[in-house]
């Protein structure tokens, strides 16, 4: 495939928000100039585009749209400048998709209660990373850059941040600002999000919510291009 930056967001744990970080990563990258392609295999991001394209019709704008892809192989031909691809794993299907893994430039673990993952080495999830590692190591790379974040019910950090911290130093994963403004981010059911909204402010009207959303989302795409030791 071609040397296109892979992002890869996946969880060890259903129902975490992987597609609402997903989707709002994407955004957030459009905004600063990315041609993002999505590698998608459930159908909540492809019912998002879908209501996207209804809603820029509707208001009759245009907002940037990813390509969607179903195999890396597509990306053969494609140029790396400027270009990103975005995995959205299903937490069922993650071993289905070690080729994805291995293949990650960033890989991005959403957890929405850090205090009750088991980062023990006889989880599947850790196996996986750790496969991932060592087959991205066998091509010469010395580092994955793994990045943790939690999408949070509430803004109570207090109880899991110290047992999260000793679990980073001892699998070798870097902690990203949490998710808390979980209301901001419903706007994917009508295909737009926070980053939309500052690019189209004459169609949005944005709450503090939405501006603190979207800030967080930039404090998580400054950490997508720092490497992190093994």
């Amino acid at each position: 495939m071609s040397q296109i930056p892979v992002i890869v967001i996946s969880s060890p744990k259903a129902g975490s928000g992987k597609t609402t970080l997903a989707l709002n990563l994407a955004a957030a990258l459009w905004t600063d100039g990315f041609k993002v392609f999505l590698f998608v295999p459930d159908n909540d991001a492809v019912q998002f585009l879908q209501k996207r394209r209804e809603f820029c019709h509707k208001h009759n704008i245009e907002m940037p749209m990813p390509q969607v892809v179903s195999q890396l192989s597509e990306l053969s031909q494609e140029s790396a400048e400027k270009a990103v691809l975005i995995a959205d794993i299903p937490t069922e299907k993650n071993s289905m998709y070690t080729k994805i893994f291995s293949h990650a430039h960033t890989l991005i673990t959403v957890v929405d209660n850090p205090s009750d993952v088991n980062w023990n080495l006889s989880d599947g999830y850790i196996n996986l990373i750790w496969n991932a590692k060592k087959s991205i190591a066998a091509r010469g790379i010395k580092y994955l850059n793994w990045i943790v974040v939690a999408d949070l019910k509430n803004e109570n950090t207090s109880d899991w941040s110290t047992s999260m911290y000793d679990s980073a130093k001892k699998y070798g994963f870097r902690i990203a600002p949490p998710l808390k403004y979980r209301q901001a981010y419903q706007h994917l059911r009508d295909g737009y999000c926070a980053a939309d909204m500052v690019t189209n402010n004459k169609i949005f009207a944005m709450t503090y919510a939405d501006v603190y959303a979207r800030r967080e989302i930039l404090k998580l795409t400054d950490n997508l291009w720092r490497q992190n030791k093994m």
